[in-house]
């Protein structure tokens, strides 16, 4: 049976050089504060503002101002379940609406089989399907490439027999598929997988599969035999991809793994976990000194240059890391901590580029009824959601493509069955993306 590495863990942040500006990450605040029970693992934004991390016991949180504030949202709080935080590979999300995260079922000490959590409208709604009730089964992987076709793993450790399901209807129904390891897809049909040796697949020497069947058939296209366990691997396109692991094991494909080569980043201990946005600009961790630290690069990795992060506390890992651009980026770490990254422009200063202008809501507080305007410079798409204090999308306010010009857009608490409390308003069009605080007093 092929044993595979199932531990994935990512920890990422960067500073970029010579721009002249001041660059940090900053910590963010956890609202279930630090600690084991407040563990979060991947970190996804599908906009500029709006983001999900996964959270250890069953849940997420969720933001809608680009982190200045977390909410906890648990879609099924009678649910006793436990995501995998560290590796963090478990959630997945297509757009700013579908989303999906697996978890194993108990705990990971008793794990009693896997679930699936999935969302079609934001978050407003979550619908959950059970992918195993075997005792011993936990939920490993989850990665979709659209709205409709998706894979997922779980494997049972007291067996040790990995199962791969795929879906093509969303999550709907899943059926078998033919896995190879830990797996990495480029689109619908393209992928690679990753598998090691020993009892735990953590030995060398580390088999590279790719299938162009979206899994049907799988070709072994190349191996990794230096030493050192390997922790993650992605592919940037077909050709282009990288694996990273211990003691600063850091390895480069340019011809779609069929050749790794050794790269340098100065790397002093375990690389967990890498992430590119495209062929030149990536950021991989490490730790120095036992502090976690990381490489980024700018010209796919010929360079390095090592970044500090805001956790001070030895041994740290960093578990996820996200950019939805080069100049904004977040990422989690152990215990729960969480920071961000703004570049040469903050959010701010991306609300009031050009004539971009968002208006606070009036009245404010209100009721019945409140209006928001907003001016736009140019013909944009516009969306403005609506958000509950807990972070849940409520209401799509506006979804049209607008003309130049003034606008306004009233909200009507019976219309949105809206109790009184606070409510978050968010706007995207164009690269522009801003978030309004409003309360309703009955």
């Amino acid at each position: 049976m092929k044993k595979f590495l199932l531990v994935i863990v990512v920890l990422i942040s960067f500073l970029f050089i010579g721009s002249g500006y001041s660059q940090n990450w900053v910590s963010q605040t956890n609202p279930l504060g630090t600690g084991e029970d407040a563990m979060t693992g991947r970190i996804k934004f599908v906009s500029l503002t709006e983001g999900w991390v996964v959270t250890k016991l069953g849940g997420f949180l969720h933001t809608t101002n680009g982190g200045t504030t977390w909410i906890s949202v648990k879609p099924f709080p009678n649910d006793t379940v436990e995501s995998a935080c560290d590796p963090s590979n478990t959630m997945s999300w297509v757009g700013t609406t579908h989303g999906w995260n697996i978890y194993t079922i108990q705990s990971f000490e008793g794990a009693k089989g896997a679930v699936i959590f999935k969302t079609t409208n934001g978050g407003i709604n979550w619908e959950k399907k059970v992918l195993s009730t075997v005792a011993g089964t936990y939920g490993v992987q989850c990665q979709f490439v659209d709205e409709n076709i998706g894979w997922a793993l779980t494997f049972n450790f007291q067996t040790q027999t990995p199962t791969f399901l795929k879906t093509t209807d969303g999550g709907n129904n899943w059926a078998p598929f033919n896995g190879a390891g830990i797996f990495y897809f480029i689109n619908s049909n393209v992928g690679y997988a990753l598998y090691g040796s020993g009892p735990n697949g953590s030995e060398p020497p580390f088999h590279i599969s790719k299938t162009n069947d979206g899994g049907i058939s799988y070709t072994e296209v190349g191996q990794d035999n230096t030493p050192n366990a390997v922790t993650n691997m992605i592919f940037v396109n077909e050709n282009n991809g990288w694996m990273v692991g211990k003691l600063g094991k850091v390895l480069k494909t340019t011809n779609g793994g069929v050749n790794w080569n050794a790269i340098n980043v100065g790397a002093g201990d375990d690389c967990k976990a890498i992430f590119f946005l495209n062929e030149n600009l990536g950021w991989i961790s490490s730790k120095t000194n036992d502090f976690p630290v990381v490489h980024h690069t700018t010209d796919g990795g010929t360079s390095w240059t090592q970044q500090s992060t805001p956790f001070s506390n030895i041994g740290n890992a960093i578990f996820s890391i996200y950019f939805f651009d080069e100049q904004h980026g977040w990422l989690s770490a152990d215990f729960g901590r969480l920071a961000s990254f703004t570049g040469v422009t903050s959010i701010n200063e991306i609300n009031n580029n050009l004539d971009f202008k968002l208006s606070q809501n009036y009245p404010n507080p209100f009721n019945p009824s409140t209006t928001i305007k907003y001016q736009i410079p140019q013909r944009e798409f516009v969306s403005i959601k609506l958000y509950d204090a807990l972070g849940n999308q409520i209401a799509i306010l506006e979804n049209s493509t607008q003309e130049s010009g003034n606008h306004s857009i009233r909200v009507d608490a019976a219309v949105y069955n809206l109790t009184s409390g606070i409510y978050f308003y968010s706007i995207s069009a164009g690269d522009f993306q801003a978030v309004g605080k409003m309360m309703l007093l009955k």
